[in-house]
């Protein structure tokens, strides 16, 4: 087993809301959140966090339904967010984009929905002339100026539809899996969860007041919430959002507001560096970054070294899922070299590598992945069955297949349920588009297993190509480095492959 030291959870704050209290006490002047000219400080988010609260509650939002946030990254948006944490709501995250069909089938999860977002997306929810009107109610995120009755914005909000007490342990976030692997399934996250996450992240990288976060990540998915906008506010640092992502406004970001952290995926930093590299002589790195992190899907090692030359730090890569939060990450201390993976376990956070009987293996063989982490998940909403197959003994089952380096580094292997059955033998589809990607043609690559009638299966490719590309020549590259039953049978080409908004292909969508 693998282990760092744990998180001393007594001294951490248990919700959301005393994160937010104690930095507008401390710094009520330093800015909490930018994007662009819209800036807050933390005296001010506090402010409109409270009021935003007190008309959420006027309004009828409570914890008994489900409330969804077309989450954006704006300012409106984390105040949106912080407010639903503050009273104690039920929040799924949502796509800001998200049409009608998707919010009925969410209510056939969630149960009663409220809809929260900025006006311009739910005027685009009202439909068009003839549809039936969509059955929940649609809250502006845009402050109307108004407050409540009583309400003062500089004072304590009324308990009735303010603040409701503690609700660090309650249910809050209800994160939809990337649905990458499968159904996608609601994971339950509580305050202290993400709390919790967030000090996994300031205590690994040493983030304080004086960071700039510079978050080019939607705030929806784990990542950009947890190591972005929470960490920020459990550290007292500044929240930079860029808004639409540009190659272009990423790097001016960088610079104008003097960022210290890049929060992003693997999609940002490989276009942003084909993009600055287009330019002759070449454009220095940004003064003030001192860390770059990337989740959200595997980072290419051409991409890694591009990025490193343009941005003039290594690339620290973050290994984690919407259930456990982060579980292991490089660190600037790790150096550079093969047998790093994708880092140590995270402080705070326990790994095992088991065989199938669930006796941990020696160091260097693969086995399943279990963890264990203060920022993990409660249970999926409405799937007690799934929930009681995610975990053993306590531990929480990544479904990844693993192994841990002599010096405790992690290894990721493949997913044990992706592994493709031909003929008795297992392909590993990583390993496959490994090789695919390795042709210069080749720019990306899905490998996935096709029944044949009964239970067997033969492998399928369908990639993404540069230029014109005979299949027969990417089944050679393959048949000289690797083994037969390796070999895709068949290989389509396509103009794109499916993909979430941070960039990660979705295998369930082929």
């Amino acid at each position: 087993m693998a282990t760092t030291p744990d998180i001393g959870a007594s001294h951490l704050p248990a919700h959301l809301g005393e994160l937010l209290d104690g930095a507008a006490r401390a710094r009520p002047h330093a800015v909490a959140v930018r994007c662009e000219d819209d800036v807050l400080t933390y005296g001010e988010l506090h402010a409109k966090v409270r009021a935003t609260a007190r008309r959420f509650g006027s309004l009828g939002l409570t914890g008994h339904g489900a409330t969804g946030l077309l989450l954006e990254n704006t300012p409106d948006s984390v105040v949106a967010f912080l407010a639903a944490a503050r009273i104690g709501l039920r929040l799924v995250p949502l796509e800001p984009g998200t049409p009608r069909s998707q919010l009925t089938s969410a209510q056939e999860t969630l149960g009663p929905l409220s809809v929260v977002g900025h006006a311009a997306r739910l005027t685009a929810l009202h439909g068009t002339k003839g549809e039936d009107p969509l059955d929940c109610p649609l809250v502006p995120v845009e402050d109307p100026g108004d407050v409540p009755p009583g309400g003062n914005v500089g004072g304590e909000p009324s308990p009735a539809v303010g603040d409701v007490g503690d609700v660090g342990d309650e249910p809050f976030v209800h994160q939809f899996t990337s649905g990458s692997t499968g159904e996608p399934k609601a994971a339950v996250h509580t305050q202290r969860n993400l709390v919790n996450g967030a000090e996994i992240y300031a205590r690994a990288y040493g983030i304080t007041e004086d960071d700039r976060i510079l978050t080019a990540v939607p705030l929806l998915h784990s990542f950009g919430m947890v190591a972005g906008l929470v960490t920020a506010l459990r550290a007292g640092a500044q929240l930079v959002l860029l808004g639409r992502f540009t190659p272009a406004r990423l790097l001016r970001t960088l610079d104008q507001h003097a960022c210290t952290v890049l929060v992003a995926a693997p999609m940002v930093y490989d276009l942003t560096t084909r993009a600055a590299g287009a330019g002759s002589p070449p454009p220095r790195p940004p003064r003030s970054l001192r860390l770059c992190l990337s989740s959200g899907a595997a980072l290419a090692p051409d991409v890694a070294q591009r990025a490193e030359e343009r941005l003039g730090l290594d690339i620290q890569q973050v290994y984690g899922c919407t259930e456990a939060g982060v579980i292991a990450a490089r660190r600037p201390g790790d150096g550079a070299g093969a047998d790093l993976g994708v880092g140590r376990p995270m402080p705070g956070v326990r790994v095992r590598v088991v065989d199938e009987q669930g006796v941990e293996v020696p160091r260097g063989e693969e086995g399943a992945l279990l963890v264990r982490t203060p920022a993990m998940f409660t249970h999926y909403l409405g799937r007690p069955d799934a929930t009681r197959r995610a975990f053993r003994d306590g531990w929480y089952r990544t479904g990844d297949v693993a192994r841990l380096g002599p010096e405790g580094h992690l290894h990721l292997i493949g997913r044990k349920d992706s592994f493709i059955n031909v003929g008795g033998k297992k392909v590993n589809p990583l390993e496959v588009e490994r090789v695919l990607l390795a042709h210069p043609s080749v720019v990306e690559a899905m490998v996935w297993g096709e029944t044949t009638g009964g239970t067997g299966e033969r492998v399928r490719a369908t990639v993404v190509a540069r230029a014109t590309l005979p299949a027969t020549e990417l089944t050679s590259h393959c048949r000289a480095r690797l083994l037969p039953h390796q070999v895709p049978a068949a290989v389509d080409f396509v103009d794109s492959l499916p993909k979430s908004s941070m960039g990660k292909i979705r295998r369930s969508r082929r």
